[in-house]
């Protein structure tokens, strides 16, 4: 286990003197990854909630995938399938997953949000987290969404997969209106995350004022996303002032960047108040030595 990994441990599970108090976090969920080998594998193997997240993240995807998405997030580098994490088919997806695994361990360490948003495939990520897009359809979207053939003109063989590619994309798109359709009709489960919309800073999920989400406003950030620093300044100017990326640093291609970038939501959570810890069980120790 890293060094990296292992301050994490040391981080979790040691109290430390709370954060000034300020108003809790606007999650802003990345998009447009990077090839990222190993997207998560450090935390995987050490941190018993990002597992068991990511493993219900990759069951849901499985099925709309044409490889089991472990084999090629987590090839051996140099291995048959490690080159196919450069594949949109397959970065999109383990980028799904891994946000959805990050920010499930940031709820077990008692963060609270004031709100999600994304950008790119990230608003499907936050769509699902806040509590609006069921797994299955979130999943089934992401898979459709990674296959999207480019936006210039293509002929022959490709041409008749990129048909192929668009139509799977409207019939998971209908999948996913109807599931938040019937989400919209039910009583929640626990208590409303609001969801942003981070081109226009109109609040789309439950609040008061707010408007219910829809599948085009996640098929327009399909096919129009914007950047994340214009996200950024039009939750600022909404007044979601606190944002946190949740997603790798797309700046930094380094294999610890992720653990930073987990790591880095300790100083906003319960886990940092005296006397609390995160639950048992959120960490592995690493063997001594």
């Amino acid at each position: 286990m890293s060094d990296d990994v292992r301050s994490l441990v040391r981080a979790g599970t040691e109290p430390a003197p709370p954060p000034p108090p300020a108003e809790p976090l606007t999650v802003l969920f990345t998009g447009r990854p990077g090839p990222r080998p190993r997207l998560g594998r450090e935390l995987y193997v050490a941190v018993p909630v990002f597992r068991s997240a990511y493993d219900a993240v990759r069951d849901a995807l499985e099925p709309w995938l044409r490889l089991p998405l472990a084999a090629v997030v987590f090839a051996p580098e140099g291995g048959v399938d490690a080159s196919l994490i450069r594949r949109a088919e397959f970065a999109q997806p383990a980028l799904f997953a891994f946000q959805v695994a990050a920010y499930r361990l940031w709820q077990s360490w008692g963060l609270e949000v004031r709100a999600l948003s994304g950008v790119g495939t990230g608003a499907v990520a936050a769509a699902h987290a806040a509590g609006t897009l069921p797994l299955p359809e979130a999943a089934r979207l992401i898979a459709a969404w990674s296959r999207l053939p480019p936006p210039w003109p293509v002929t022959g063989p490709a041409d008749r997969a990129a048909r192929t590619a668009e139509a799977e994309f409207r019939r998971a798109a209908r999948a996913a209106g109807e599931a938040l359709t019937a989400a919209g009709r039910a009583a929640p489960a626990g208590p409303p995350v609001p969801f942003v919309c981070s081109t226009t800073g109109r609040l789309l999920a439950p609040g008061p004022g707010g408007q219910r989400l829809l599948a085009r406003h996640l098929l327009h950030q399909a096919r129009q996303p914007v950047s994340f620093a214009d996200a950024v300044r039009t939750l600022d100017a909404a007044g979601f002032r606190r944002t946190h990326p949740c997603g790798p640093d797309p700046e930094n291609g380094w294999p610890d960047s992720e653990l930073r970038a987990v790591a880095g939501v300790l100083t906003h959570t319960r886990a940092h108040e005296p006397g609390c810890t995160p639950p048992r069980g959120s960490f592995e120790r690493p063997a001594p030595g």
